[in-house]
């Protein structure tokens, strides 16, 4: 019994995670179609290849021939990312990986896109320009990304329990601030709930002495397919 009792807390948390998920997809389901279908419409995403991909036997033979400006050596996140800036200025670039696409690190991140509410905390409580503006670069590039993929990234909200009541207002306020140095990029403006609520999202959150929780919003996206599409844009 006591093993059905664990096991009925964790489903339930389960559903008050998708419950909280769910509650904020469904309001912005509409807004993400209409950027799936621009990003469709301007980059034919659905279109076929006009010609047969090279095979591995023809691009080693083009590597041995042809002569590169750029050979870039592997192809996790960095690789691709410096495959794709150097074709942009114009550079014959090659690019070579080891195992697959994405099949290290660049698969295992924590998949966020975040400004860094922590780097915010630095930057105010340690009045460092540099830290505030990193955060600020990062919201920006969180709001261009689930902007121009949004087949690839969504925004995710995160619930921050709280334990002491004056917790309360200094999380609120940080988080607020971290809403206002996102400006006009905001993904949804934060808000605090009851205990009640909280408990009611997340069931098997610790109960003593808990007094409410902050909700607030970051994106979230596909790192690997990321990659792809990144590898596949240098092409």
């Amino acid at each position: 019994m006591a093993r059905v009792g664990k096991l009925t807390a964790v489903g339930a948390g389960v559903v008050g995670l998708g419950t909280l998920v769910a509650s904020y997809a469904m309001d912005d389901d509409q807004h993400t179609k209409r950027q799936f279908a621009r990003v469709v419409a301007s980059e034919g995403l659905y279109a076929r290849p006009t010609k047969p991909l090279p095979t591995r036997e023809e691009q080693m033979k083009n590597l041995r021939l042809e002569q590169f400006d750029v050979l870039v050596i592997g192809g996790g996140a960095t690789g691709t990312g410096c495959a794709l800036d150097s074709v942009t200025r114009g550079l014959k670039t090659a690019l070579v990986e080891l195992d697959d696409f994405s099949s290290g690190t660049s698969s295992r991140s924590t998949k966020l896109l975040h400004g860094g509410v922590r780097y915010l905390q630095k930057a105010i409580m340690g009045l460092d320009y540099e830290q505030y503006r990193m955060v600020k670069e990062a919201l920006h590039e969180r709001a261009n990304l689930l902007d121009i993929a949004p087949h690839l990234s969504y925004p995710l909200p995160i619930m921050l329990p709280v334990y002491k009541w004056w917790q309360l207002p200094y999380f609120w306020f940080g988080i607020k601030m971290y809403d206002f140095v996102a400006g006009k990029e905001c993904v949804k403006s934060s808000y605090a709930i009851s205990k009640e609520k909280a408990l009611e999202l997340f069931p098997m959150l610790k109960k003593d002495r808990l007094v409410g929780a902050i909700v607030y919003f970051d994106g979230q996206h596909n790192d690997s397919r990321m990659n792809i599409s990144i590898a596949l844009s240098a092409t």
